[in-house]
This record gives C-alpha cells, structure tokens and sequence, in this order.
C-alpha cells in the first residue's frame, strides 16, 4: 500500500472532496492570476498577458464541468461522476508537453495538495512513469 493511499484513507478525501478542492482553488488562482495582469498592464513596461490569459483558459477549462458533478441526488452517483472527472482530466499525464499535460500536472499538483490518491485511476503506463520521477 502506497504512501499516499495510506494518506488518502486516513483524511478520508474522496473523489467528491476533491472535485471541490480543484473547484476552490480554480477560482482561486484565476482571481489572483488577474490581479498580476492588472498590476502588470499598470507597470511601465508591462509583459504580455498572454501567458497569464492562457493559464486562466487552462484553469477555466478545467474547473467549469466539475459542478455538473454534484448534480445527481444519489452520494454513490456524485462519487462515481467525481472519479470519471479526475479520470479525465488526468488522462493528460500520458503526454507530453502539450496542453493537456499542462492542465494534468495542475490537476495532479491540486490532488496532492488535498490528499487524494489517484494512482488507481492512472494507467499502468503513467504509474510506472510516475514512480521512475
């Protein structure tokens, strides 16, 4: 049993407490990566937004199903759509330099901040990459 199985069961974070994690901490991080671009575009020689618009899209695109989750009136349904959620967006960790790894590895930071083990919903492909890290 893996380290962060064992943490996982011992906080007791679920797929649900999760999803709720990225969610806040979405919203989070697209409220404070707008207060850098208006302090930049204030400064004398401001930098491209680009870069900051480009994270805040990631985060968006990330964060704007996961509510969708939380729909269903059964605990046992919400769980089950919750995982399929992470599933997805971690299904980016099997490639590399691309968007959707960009937003996996967001995904992953956010999971292990929380305590959730997501090994079990990586492919064995991914779990070996991860391990050799």
């Amino acid at each position: 049993m893996g380290w962060r199985l064992l943490r996982s069961r011992k906080a007791g974070v679920s797929a649900q407490d999760a999803v709720r994690h990225l969610m806040g901490m979405g919203f989070i991080e697209i409220r404070f990566t707008t207060y850098l671009m208006r302090r930049e575009m204030q400064g004398e020689e401001p930098s491209s937004p680009l870069s900051h618009l480009e994270r805040i899209r990631m985060i968006a695109d990330i964060c704007h199903n996961l509510p969708g989750d939380f729909r269903w009136s059964s605990n046992q349904e919400r769980e089950r759509r919750a995982v399929e959620s992470l599933r997805f967006h971690l299904r980016g960790l099997a490639y590399d330099d691309s968007t959707d790894s960009q937003a996996a590895q967001w995904v992953r930071m956010q999971l292990d901040e929380v305590g959730y083990d997501y090994l079990p919903l990586l492919s064995e492909r991914v779990r070996a990459q991860l391990a050799q890290q």
